[in-house]
């Protein structure tokens, strides 16, 4: 756990996963943890990668030039793609900004 639940202990309970249907004249039940394996990597890890599904968490503003792009355009189609955004209240947003920091441009000139 990460955050404010570094440190603590939680219980999750196994569950018994009987199948629907058996062909065997005895009764399976399989005792399995309810945990998906999943992994995380920062955008500039992403980088050059091809994607399936990603989930973007963006709990303030990208501020790096390019990185929204690269976090989009790593996925292979559109319905893998989805964007958790909120604001400071925690209430759910559906935009974001892409900060760009014109004093680097104009270093370069």
């Amino acid at each position: 756990m990460s955050g404010k639940n570094i440190g603590n202990m939680f219980y999750i309970p196994r569950m018994s996963m009987p199948p629907s249907e058996s062909p065997w004249p005895f009764k399976l039940i399989r005792r399995q943890f309810p945990i998906i394996v999943s992994y995380a990597m920062t955008i500039n890890k992403s980088q050059g990668q091809s994607l399936d599904n990603v989930g973007l968490y963006l709990p303030t503003h990208v501020f790096s030039h390019g990185q929204l792009y690269v976090t989009i355009s790593r996925i292979t189609t559109k319905s893998g793609l989805k964007i958790l955004i909120h604001d400071k209240q925690n209430a759910p947003c559906s935009t974001t900004t892409n900060v760009v920091y014109k004093e680097v441009f104009q270093a370069l000139c």
